[in-house]
């Protein structure tokens, strides 16, 4: 199998490192999305994304141009009302897998996130505090806004109930409190490595591929 990986940042340079590890795949490129003659001339069978937000554009372009069909793996946060609209361009021609985060336990914690919050809700204050590296640009986090999404908390009540923190190299950390009355419960996740999300995100591009047949 032939895999592009779209971003040549740290995470793709993870990306690339846990692929070449995979015996799935014969090829692995590197892609720089703003360049085109990094575009691969023969069609990969899969492209995984973990660039940046404005990378949507080409990324669609390339789709289109290939003929579509093409699986999508989307791992990158912090897309814009255009963007968006690119995103659900790309849908309907390739199929694509799209999350805030690739790891296992954040899946977990979404699920436990949500079932904390159908019993607690109406007896706790809901927060949710993430943490990130002084270089991640977008705030609230992809996975706390999921988070809020699985708790039933608004965009409009972020400033309120979710606090974003920007220091060190911090991988990723993201931390659910249920406030009551002499007691707190916390759900918590702690990335300890960008690993986690490179091996995720390569085996959701392989569930899209199998279902492709």
């Amino acid at each position: 199998m032939k895999l592009g990986i779209v971003g040549t940042g740290s995470m793709g340079s993870v990306l690339l490192e846990c692929a070449k590890a995979d015996p799935f795949f014969d090829t692995v490129q590197m892609i720089e999305p703003t360049r085109k003659e990094t575009w691969p001339e023969e069609r990969p069978d899969l492209l995984i994304d973990f660039s940046h937000p404005q990378a949507i554009y080409d990324l669609y372009d390339y789709c289109r141009e290939c003929g579509g069909n093409l699986p999508v793996v989307l791992a990158t946060t912090g897309y814009g009302k255009e963007e968006e609209e690119i995103i659900a361009l790309l849908r309907k021609i390739c199929p694509v897998d799209r999350r805030t985060n690739f790891s296992q336990g954040v899946v977990a914690m979404n699920e436990l996130a949500e079932l904390g919050a159908s019993r607690l809700a109406e007896q706790a204050d809901i927060r949710v505090v993430e943490a990130h590296h002084t270089k991640k640009i977008d705030a609230p986090s992809g996975t706390a806004r999921s988070l809020c999404h699985h708790l039933g908390i608004r965009e409009e009540e972020y400033p309120q109930k979710v606090t974003s923190l920007r220091m060190g190299n911090v991988f990723g950390q993201h931390t659910v409190y249920f406030a009551m009355e002499d007691e707190i419960l916390e759900i918590r996740h702690t990335a300890y490595s960008k690993r986690i999300f490179a091996l995720g995100a390569l085996e959701a591009g392989k569930a899209l591929l199998r279902a492709k047949g």
